[in-house]
């Protein structure tokens, strides 16, 4: 028996937020903020190299090891686990990279390196102090008060200049960051017990990052996008009426910012009317990916040319790659980019182990997202884990085009995610002790004795009620 969610009452957010200290209530928000700060890098001519959300991190990864030390000990979740094992494939993939790479090479592995330590700090420090799933979506949210108004104020005073998107290199970058976004902020939309300003601040999120989206022309973000929409759209459907409610406000306010945009939106912004010619171009973008048919321009695509590159790659060092970070104005790069499909950069440049690696850490991710969900059924809680493993899965459309293992707000999805699994185990334990008191207390002599009592009492008023019993015929 499940307590139904009526009675779960205060304990409705289960989280000791107030607990927090105020060091890392601070750095949390700061990393919401900082995940989007692109742009700011500190190392010259290096692309996806440290920038504010290393710093902030390392402080946040400092404080806690400083603070930690008569602590319980670190756990590793499934998880952490993987990570360990992608940063080792990285590092020990650097063997093959060309000195020309070296040092991005090297760059890009403490890029791991600093990821694996921030999961495995913030997990601890999540365990730490009871921290909920929402806190981390309200940060990000409440950063997105932040970019979305710069990415909207851009388009509409410099419509022409199509590239500057608020803290982003381009359009491209700016919409995977931004699906990612939009789903943190639906998951938030749908979380019991938060306050109203907050839930306000995850419809703005919704709203805004649906734009960033739109105008970005992401043809491959656009699909990932309406597939997890209609999934939803099918949950909504077979979900119990008392479910429904939920569902269908969320649901509802994200089809109509976007019907709205796209049949209104250009008559007020021109950047709009751009969306309205990619999302009639998504075919096309599925033919590429799949190669579903002979087309010679289709063959000399960006796409193509770095599917025959990767595949160049793969054959010359098919066990460890051509090393992490080495893709890139290599011999082996038709177009001189890195690589943007995330798997296809994974057979590159780190092979065999390190793709399986790397389909180890979705297939980890799901199944903690779908434990969250079976752990939580039946509570408040279910539809927002609900919304977290359809966008992540539907995200993965997405990862066959672009890269995000290298995206910071991915990195915060990954906080979410562990987030989601603690808290749901917090949850079921909650419910299990309510469960084994209420047996208890059925249980107990005195309950036995009110039981009896209860019955004599009835009986009685029966027949006070009622003394004259019915006569048979």
């Amino acid at each position: 028996m499940i307590t139904p969610p009526s009675t779960l009452g205060a304990d409705a957010r289960l989280s000791s937020s107030g607990r927090i200290p105020t060091d890392y209530r601070l750095l949390l928000g700061a990393l919401g903020l900082a995940a989007f700060l692109t742009q700011v890098r500190f190392i010259p001519m290096i692309k996806n190299n440290i920038g504010p959300f290393e710093l902030v991190g390392g402080v946040l990864i400092l404080v806690f090891g400083l603070s930690a030390r008569t602590a319980r000990p670190l756990l590793h979740p499934p998880v952490v686990r993987v990570l360990a094992g992608i940063l080792l494939v990285g590092l020990a993939s650097q063997i093959n990279i060309s000195e020309l790479r070296a040092t991005t090479g090297l760059v890009h592995v403490t890029i791991l390196a600093f990821l694996y330590l921030f999961l495995l700090v913030t997990h601890n420090l999540i365990r730490q102090y009871g921290i909920g799933p929402d806190r981390v979506l309200i940060y990000v949210c409440q950063a997105l008060l932040i970019v979305g108004p710069w990415i909207i104020y851009q388009g509409i005073s410099s419509p022409e200049a199509v590239q500057e998107v608020g803290p982003f290199r381009n359009r491209a970058h700016m919409a995977s960051y931004m699906l990612t976004a939009f789903w943190m902020s639906l998951m938030l939309a749908q979380w019991p017990g938060i306050r109203k300003r907050e839930r306000i601040v995850a419809y703005a999120g919704i709203a805004m990052t649906l734009y960033a989206v739109a105008v970005s022309g992401r043809r491959s973000v656009y699909l990932s996008l309406f597939i997890g929409l209609a999934v939803l759209v099918i949950a909504f459907l077979v979900a119990q009426r008392g479910k429904r409610s939920s569902f269908f406000v969320a649901g509802a306010f994200a089809l109509a910012v976007l019907a709205l945009m796209y049949q209104y939106g250009p008559r007020y912004m021109p950047q709009l009317a751009f969306f309205q010619e990619r999302v009639a171009m998504i075919d096309d973008r599925l033919d590429a990916a799949l190669a579903i048919s002979e087309d010679e321009a289709r063959d000399q695509s960006f796409f193509a040319l770095q599917r025959a590159g990767v595949l160049m790659a793969f054959r010359a060092h098919p066990i460890l790659g051509i090393g992490w970070g080495g893709f890139a104005k290599s011999h082996y790069s038709p177009t001189g980019h890195e690589v943007h499909s995330t798997p296809m950069r994974f057979l590159a440049e780190t092979g065999l182990i390190g793709v399986s690696l790397y389909v180890a850490l979705l297939l980890v991710l799901l199944r903690s997202v779908g434990q969250s969900f079976l752990r939580a059924k039946g509570t408040p809680f279910a539809n927002s884990f609900l919304v977290l493993g359809v966008g992540l899965s539907s995200m993965m459309i997405s990862y066959l085009y672009n890269r995000h293992v290298t995206e910071r707000t991915f990195w915060l999805l990954l906080v979410v995610v562990v987030a989601s699994d603690l808290h749901s185990r917090r949850l079921r334990a909650h419910l299990e002790s309510s469960e084994s008191r209420t047996f208890q207390e059925a249980r107990s002599p005195r309950s036995d004795n009110l039981a009896a009592r209860k019955k004599r009492h009835d009986r009685r008023t029966r027949d006070v009620e009622n003394p004259w019993p019915a006569s048979s015929t």
